[in-house]
């Protein structure tokens, strides 16, 4: 067993450190990289590191270096690395100010157009991109001044088009502005990646697909632990390791690509950087109470307030000051964060485990595993290295290192009990009919769960059966026509039937009742035309209509040609034919036919929802039935309106006869 553990978290660490590692095997010399022999789009993205052209304390643009007047004095300054690295006259450069960064890529020309990109994960603190005197991008606002510059982290895949139409594509000219006055550090501290865009958007799909896994499972454990701790509120430190989940979720969406920034794009940049911070430094007082609350013997208390005091002090400095000002001690915190992990996995952990205490030993190698991904992510925050962020890689390994120990726990508590078990029978002799009766009480109760479980699992198909008929009915409540042919069709896929159809009675007044078919699944069209209209006496159809009776005829034999249904004089197994009906008044028939019996669960279901069935169809055509008839009142109302108006219209003619006829009979009396 501890030697599949080791294996396993061997390779889970061996993975996250390849998945971290760089193939980049090309170096800039002089501001310049040369690709002309290098085919870009069959590598991976290339790092564009070695010595850029850096002017400090200059904004210069694309046409600057164009301009043959203008006399530059570049220095070949090592990127990625911050520029408070880089000496002018024997002295460092400061964290605050601002400076051009230029590079010149020589490559195979193009033969076709095509579309490259440049993938920026974080630069200190603000920059203008230009490729090729284009403007790209300007993340934040680069200035002279503090109060001239805006602070802003942003990760981003940027294209660019070399078109050979349109121009040379064999050289690529990158220039960078750069500007910084609140942060401790400064420029190009993250490398630039250089490909098709094509191939640095697939590398940037896979990372926020793995950057999402890792969340997730994090996630889920840290539920997990939270719920536990719900349930069982001694287990602190379960509660313990939550919020530790939490704390690692929050880095995980804060540095590298900085995913919070695609949720919350204009978030503060103070606050980013705090937020950043804090997941880095206040994970070590997390897991100092985490560890304490599962070693009390091997972590002395004085040593975990001491812990937990410095994380309180850091944690209150971080959120209250400025990033400039509390970055001023971060070689004060990185320590902080040595030591104690340090303290935490060699001088808690290993000593636990050395003492032999339960999933000590497991608990160590996890810690181990995550405190050397966590250097490596301090260190290349500082910029020692070069490498991605593996933190969370070492954190799922501590947790999968932790379920381990969760089994093992379960496999001792299960061997425990099978030496109980063999303890037990020493005393057979003694305790056997304790043992048989209290057996027979067990199997009893066994015998009850499963059926209770069978019932919980038939009720569960039942529920889930209805809720699927119930959703079609919620659906389709304004098309009469819709809603019949869907709901016949659930219900004999669900009950796994062959053949269905579904009749309405006919609301023709003065004829003579008959069912009309509404609906069918399954049927030929000769059964349509034949089975169109069915009188309510007929059959077995008229049997259940009449008498408002569900029947089942199963074990149908192979001549069954002569029963008269819906379905005509097919041959199927078992037949259902279901009465729909309110208040006893039956108005419709759903008929279904079936090569297998029908089982009582089954028929159970359609009982059930039957008459929800009912309802609604009755529902929806009373409700067509009364549209209908509205329409037709408004029809007849429109009809009365325009008869009306022609009256008013004779009259109104007649009136005008009548006064000519009154003047013409005076004219003659005169």
């Amino acid at each position: 067993m501890k030697i599949r553990i080791f294996l396993l978290t061997t390779i889970l660490l061996y993975i996250s450190f390849t998945a971290a590692a760089s193939n980049n095997n090309y170096y800039i010399e002089n501001g310049i990289l040369d690709l002309e022999l290098t085919n870009i789009e069959e590598l991976k993205s290339i790092k564009l590191q070695g010595d850029w052209e850096f002017y400090w304390n200059q904004l210069l643009e694309p046409k600057d270096f164009e301009n043959s007047e203008n006399t530059l004095y570049p220095i070949f300054g090592k990127t990625p690395k911050g520029w408070t690295s880089y000496q002018i006259d024997n002295a460092k450069l400061p964290n605050k100010g601002y400076a051009t960064y230029r590079l010149i890529i020589n490559k195979k020309p193009d033969t076709t157009e095509t579309i490259y990109g440049l993938k920026i994960f974080t630069i200190f603190s603000s920059y203008k991109l230009w490729v090729n005197n284009v403007l790209l991008t300007e993340v934040g606002k680069v200035g002279k001044t503090e109060a001239n510059s805006i602070p802003k982290f942003k990760f981003q895949d940027i294209p660019f088009i070399l078109d050979p139409e349109k121009g040379s594509t064999e050289k690529i000219e990158i220039i960078l502005q750069v500007s910084n006055f609140t942060h401790q550090r400064a420029g190009l501290q993250r490398p630039i990646f250089f490909s098709t865009y094509e191939n640095l958007r697939t590398e940037s799909r896979r990372m926020d697909i793995l950057n999402l896994i890792i969340i997730g499972i994090i996630l889920v454990i840290g539920i997990n632990h939270l719920n536990m701790y719900l349930f069982r509120r001694k287990a602190v430190s379960n509660f313990y390791f939550s919020i530790v989940c939490i704390v690692m979720i929050l880095r995980n969406v804060t540095t590298v690509d900085r995913v919070i920034t695609h949720i919350f794009p204009n978030i503060n940049w103070e606050l980013l950087v705090k937020l950043d911070n804090f997941s880095g430094y206040g994970t070590v007082p997390l897991f100092a109470l985490f560890f304490y609350s599962l070693f009390k013997v091997d972590f002395p208390k004085v040593m975990k307030n001491i812990i937990l005091v410095i994380g309180i002090i850091v944690t209150i400095l971080v959120f209250t000051t400025p990033a400039n000002f509390y970055g001023k001690f971060r070689m004060i915190f990185e320590i902080y964060i040595l030591i104690f992990g340090l303290y935490l996995t060699f001088g808690v952990l290993l000593v636990s485990a050395i003492r032999r205490r339960p999933t000590a030993l497991f608990t160590f190698l996890g810690m181990f595993i995550l405190y050397v991904t966590a250097i490596n992510d301090v260190l290349s925050s500082m910029g020692l290295v070069q490498s991605a962020y593996v933190a969370p890689y070492g954190l799922v390994a501590f947790m999968f290192i932790q379920s381990i120990t969760i089994t093992i726990k379960s496999a001792k508590a299960i061997n425990e009990n099978e030496k109980l078990s063999d303890e037990l029978i020493l005393e057979k002799e003694n305790l056997e009919g304790r043992i048989i009766e209290r057996t027979s009480e067990l199997q009893q109760q066994h015998n009850l769960l499963i059926k209770h479980q069978e019932k919980e699992k038939e009720q569960s198909w039942i529920n889930i059966g209805m809720n699927k008929i119930n959703e079609i009915l919620a659906d389709n409540k304004n098309d009469f026509k819709a809603l019949s042919s869907n709901v016949l069709t659930q219900l004999i896929n669900y009950v796994e039937a062959t053949l269905g159809v579904l009749y309405m009675l006919s609301d023709e007044e003065g004829n003579e009742p008959i069912l009309e078919l509404i609906a069918d699944y399954g049927c030929s069209n000769s059964i349509r035309k034949d089975k169109a209209k069915i009188h309510i006496t007929t059959g077995t159809v008229g049997v259940s209509f009449t008498e408002n009776r569900l029947m089942v005829i199963n074990d149908v034999p192979e001549n069954y040609i002569t029963i008269e249904s819906g379905l005509g004089e097919s041959q199927p197994k078992s037949l259902l034919v279901i009465p729909l009906s309110i208040d006893e008044k039956v108005f419709g028939i759903i008929e279904i036919a079936s090569f297998n019996k029908f089982k009582e669960l089954e028929i159970e279901f359609i009982k059930r929802i039957a008459f929800n069935i009912a309802n609604n169809l009755n529902n929806i055509r009373m409700n067509e039935s009364s549209s209908g008839m509205i329409k037709k009142f408004r029809e007849q109302a429109q009809l009365m309106q325009e008869k009306e108006e022609e009256m008013r219209q004779n009259l109104e003619e007649m009136e005008a006869i009548r006064e000519q006829y009154e003047d013409l009979r005076k004219k003659n009396e005169q």
